[in-house]
């Protein structure tokens, strides 16, 4: 067993001893039993900021994700439009693509 020095407020030290004496047993053993505790909780579940640290991560790959689907989808346009007929049509003029996203509004906006 190791040995370790903590400093507490007197209202934190009068607490802890206040409830080892209704416990009958040591300060030592009630923050001993306090830190165990405190170890063995699930962190994922406890923790509000490790929580929204998460939150924030899930957003902004979100974002990420979002861009590059909007660059793929410029890219695919271009694309389509340029195996048209006319070589590099305007992506705008070309009636196929446009025949394409009109069915298909609620994909791209």
């Amino acid at each position: 067993m190791k040995k370790l020095t903590i400093r507490v407020e007197d209202y934190m030290y009068d607490r802890l001893n206040l409830t080892a004496t209704e416990n009958k047993t040591s300060v030592n053993k009630i923050i001993a039993s306090v830190l165990k505790q405190y170890m063995d909780q699930p962190k994922e579940i406890n923790f509000i900021k490790e929580i929204d640290n998460r939150l924030n991560n899930i957003s902004k790959q979100i974002d990420t994700i979002s861009k590059r689907q909007y660059l793929h989808f410029n890219v695919s346009s271009q694309h389509f439009a340029n195996h048209s007929y006319l070589s590099n049509a305007d992506v705008k003029e070309d009636k196929c693509l446009n025949e394409v996203l009109g069915k298909n509004k609620m994909y791209h906006e």
